[in-house]
């Protein structure tokens, strides 16, 4: 008795696991889902967090040279030598900055040095460079713009950047330290003419030592923030719904451009599960061959890095090109003159639905009520803000580029009071979403 009690109880544990085990498999199946919406693996680092700690028994090359500051209190632009407040981070060598009156925005790039790339291409160690940068002026009491001629403040080949040795002073201290040189003597940046500069001898100094060192740049080993694996290839969707799984991880997938804006593209893709767009801006660099395929109505396959950045939001860049011989990392064309067509939205979808950023979008019957025109010496200068009314009594903001008719910038009159319909592409500015206008014909006047 007792032993067919027990061979019962066996058969029932045994009829348990087995349960157990097919519960388990048919859960794992469930989880699965196809290879294009599996979140990428998370690269091994944290967006804008790098540590590296400086030996104190290395020579500061940085405090070695001197500031003339009898005559900083001035615009950098227009002597040479001032005083500024920082506008924008840009890269390990490249910021923007207020002059010493607030007039005008200074974008300056570093003289003799060449950081990697981190902005519009994604290289070894420009990431790093660029926290870098922006850790030593966020924590400067004071910054000066030197040129290097006295008394000019030079720009590069470009005419758009100045050139100018960055200097900065800690609360506390009486001592500048030059940050260009600090670059270079931390292995950070790569030499650019620097012998023939102002402070030659010093910058190469800290150079040797940096390659001497094997610092950073020069050591030899992996970046920490750089991602190295294999290309990951998806859908937008994915892409822009998993941004921080995605950050810094090069990836590839397939879209069709709707506008062209400042040295890239807006492209966009259908997803049949959610039925709606997905899309995303991609920055194609300074690339000689981008303006033949980074056009409207062009359905590419495209491969960068994708980055969360601070200063620009989420975007992929590091884009490369080929005509003759395309690799899989080379964008290619696959259609032409795709009719590009802007979805129809309400104003609750463009105030309640944030996956529809970076779409090309329609609204009709706008009533624009006041306006903002921006004043700058930048290129948004004559740019407005159109703060309008849904015919249901939503507040819908347009923003526009600088627009022209004949050569004429357009002004406020041309907009207000007016009822319009409107084509653009969804972008956010503080948080909140607005229409990015990009032509006039994208902006129809109703009444």
């Amino acid at each position: 008795m007792k032993s067919k009690s027990s061979k019962r109880l066996l058969r029932v544990l045994l009829a348990a696991v087995f349960v157990l085990l097919l519960v388990l498999a048919l859960w794992g199946c469930k989880k699965k889902k196809p290879k294009n919406d599996v979140p990428a693996p998370t690269a091994d680092v944290e967006e804008e967090t790098w540590d590296y700690v400086r030996d104190p028994s290395l020579t500061d090359f940085g405090t070695m040279v001197v500031l003339n500051t009898k005559d900083i209190d001035a615009d950098f632009d227009k002597t040479g030598r001032g005083v500024v407040t920082v506008e924008q981070f840009i890269d390990g060598d490249t910021v923007h900055f207020w002059n010493k009156s607030h007039t005008e925005v200074i974008k300056a790039r570093f003289l003799g040095i060449d950081t990697p790339e981190s902005t519009g291409k994604v290289e070894p160690w420009g990431k790093p460079a660029s926290i870098y940068t922006k850790t030593k002026l966020r924590g400067a009491e004071q910054i000066v713009l030197e040129s290097n001629v006295e008394g000019e403040a030079g720009k590069d080949s470009t005419g758009d950047r100045y050139l100018a040795w960055v200097w900065y002073r800690n609360a506390g201290e009486t001592v500048w330290h030059n940050l260009n040189i600090e670059l270079l003597a931390d292995g950070l940046a790569m030499g650019k003419s620097t012998s023939s500069t102002r402070y030659g001898d010093t910058a190469m100094a800290a150079l040797s030592s940096a390659r001497q060192e094997r610092l950073n740049l020069y050591s030899g080993k992996h970046d920490p923030l750089f991602y190295y694996g294999e290309t990951v290839e998806l859908t937008i969707k994915a892409l822009v719904t998993n941004k921080s799984a995605y950050n810094a991880i090069k990836v590839r997938f397939e879209g069709l451009v709707t506008k062209e804006s400042g040295g890239g593209i807006y492209v966009e893709e259908w997803d049949e599960d959610t039925q709606q767009y997905y899309g995303v801006y991609v920055y194609g660099g300074y690339a000689p061959l981008a303006p033949k395929f980074l056009v409207p109505g062009y359905r590419l396959k495209i491969t960068g890095t994708a980055d969360d950045n601070e200063n620009f939001g989420f975007q992929v860049s590091g884009l490369s090109f080929s005509l003759i011989n395309p690799t899989d990392d080379d964008t290619q064309i696959l259609e032409k003159d795709v009719e590009v067509k802007p979805t129809l939205i309400t104003a609750d979808e463009l105030l309640g639905n944030e996956t529809l950023a970076n779409t090309f979008v329609r609204m009709e019957n706008l009533t624009v009520k006041s306006i903002y025109t921006t004043k700058s010496t930048t290129d948004s200068n004559g740019a407005m803000t159109l703060t309008c009314t849904s015919a249901d009594g939503k507040t819908v903001t347009v923003r526009t580029v600088r627009l022209t008719v004949d050569g004429e910038v357009v002004t406020e009159s041309y907009f207000q009071g007016k009822t319009i319909n409107v084509n653009g592409v969804i972008d956010y500015y503080q948080g909140n979403p607005q229409i990015k206008l990009f032509t006039l014909t994208d902006a129809e006047i109703v009444q």
